[in-house]
């Protein structure tokens, strides 16, 4: 009996675990900053990613896997006005399996600039470290004010290949994002 009162929290514990890691965020903004330099303000943030199965095998059977990082600043006036954006980023980024040259290509669609890596692992290692990106020119923040910065990283919806799309409606959820990271800012 007692060993029953022993064994009853453990297994409720394993009971709940796959719902624990289905509640897993596949996108979670870490930290995010903005760093005023010579040649204007450069940003860095660290994004924890975590595909979910459907989308790996979503990947590894052909279909791209277009991402964004979404960055907006706003400039405070007060608590009696809204926010001002006076900035709005999207920074795309479109993953390819090339199975056929044994690795996985990440295209910048700003630059048309293409990287190579070993596995998709790899790859989204990579954009899990944003580090000096550049954001505004030194001129694009006024001094005396203050800002808020929001930044989140997820699946571009836009970009989704059709078939994706469409089996999106009944099946697997493909509107993954991470929530806005927010702070402030004052240069």
């Amino acid at each position: 009996m007692k060993s029953l009162r022993l064994l009853a929290p453990l297994l409720l514990l394993l009971s709940l675990a796959p719902a624990l890691a289905a509640a897993t965020p596949a996108f979670e903004v870490r930290q995010a900053s903005l760093q005023r330099q010579p040649d204007g303000y450069k940003l860095n943030a660290l994004i924890d990613i975590r595909l979910p199965n459907y989308i790996r095998e979503a990947f590894e059977q052909g279909f791209d896997l277009p991402l964004i990082l979404e960055v907006e600043v706003y400039r405070k006036r007060g608590w009696w006005l809204w926010d001002k954006r006076v900035f709005r980023l999207g920074q795309r980024y479109r993953l390819r399996d090339r199975s056929f040259y044994d690795n996985v290509r990440l295209l910048d669609l700003k630059t048309g600039e293409p990287r190579y890596f070993d596995n998709l692992d790899d790859a989204l290692s990579s954009l899990s470290v944003v580090f000096n990106y550049p954001l505004l020119p030194p001129s694009g923040l006024e001094s005396g004010h203050s800002y808020r910065l929001r930044l989140r990283f997820g699946i571009d919806q836009d970009e989704l290949p059709i078939p994706l799309k469409s089996s999106s409606l009944w099946k697997n959820d493909w509107s993954l994002a991470s929530d806005w990271y927010e702070w402030e800012y004052q240069p």
